[in-house]
């Protein structure tokens, strides 16, 4: 049943068009991505985060699994799990311009390589939102606002504790304008130096590399309220098989 709906949704998705497998040449890069320029080879990223609507498109191509609509945490309890899950996008026909999530690391991977590409090294994900200046957010030194990030804000807090689960403290006052995630590409204030969206809030972003068995993913997501975990320096560790429903992806070549 879970696969029919993903070949409905995958065809009415027609806005999102089967990203080009072809070689990127100097200094160009697709459409919808962006050229990050380095001392030694450049390189392309996504401007925005894997949306659902392009997932689906790979899942119909027979490429990617279809999109898990569970979470998967070793810190998570059964019964909040079910919980948690509601907030995955991948069962959601309305959300198909907000990013793909509840995803893992393989199918990150999987789609990456059916777009042509692969996910972003740690070093990479990081020269893409701070630019040649260090900076500590994709949008400079100052503190994050409602206008910059979707972060935990007192709209998040108001819906994890009206689904009895525990609620924590908002990074700032106000909202944000989205509960959970935002559809790609809705921060423009907290672009990179390069253009590049949404690398601090929305949902955290799986890379290539890691240690000890475990993978990294940067960025923070909708239900980040420490500050640093936001800044462009900071990595997350865990196993591959890790689903939550603020984790999803974006792709290099």
């Amino acid at each position: 049943m879970r696969r029919s709906v993903w070949f409905v949704l995958a065809y009415a998705a027609t806005a999102v068009a089967k990203p080009s497998a072809s070689k990127v040449g100097p200094g160009s890069c697709p459409a919808t991505m962006v050229r990050i320029p380095t001392a030694d080879t450049s390189f392309c990223i996504d401007r925005t985060e894997v949306t659902v609507a392009a997932y689906a498109k790979c899942v119909a191509a027979s490429a990617c699994p279809p999109a898990p609509v569970t979470v998967n945490a070793s810190w998570v309890k059964p019964d909040d799990a079910k919980i948690w899950a509601q907030w995955c996008n991948g069962n959601r026909a309305d959300r198909a311009n907000h990013p793909i999530n509840c995803v893992d690391w393989d199918d990150a991977r999987a789609y990456c390589d059916w777009a042509g590409g692969r996910l972003p090294t740690g070093a990479e994900w990081q020269r893409a939102a701070q630019g040649e200046d260090g900076r500590t957010f994709p949008w400079g030194d100052h503190a994050p606002t409602a206008q910059l990030a979707n972060v935990c804000d007192e709209q998040a807090v108001k819906l994890v504790r009206a689904a009895g689960l525990a609620a924590m403290p908002a990074m700032f006052e106000g909202d944000d304008g989205f509960a959970t995630t935002a559809p790609v590409g809705s921060f423009t204030a907290g672009a990179s130096p390069y253009g590049v969206l949404d690398m601090a809030g929305n949902v955290w972003e799986w890379v290539a590399d890691g240690r000890d068995g475990e993978r990294a993913y940067r960025g923070g997501g909708w239900l980040t309220y420490e500050v640093e975990n936001i800044s462009t320096e900071h990595a997350r560790f865990d196993v591959p098989a890790l689903r939550l429903n603020a984790l999803g992806f974006r792709c290099a070549r």
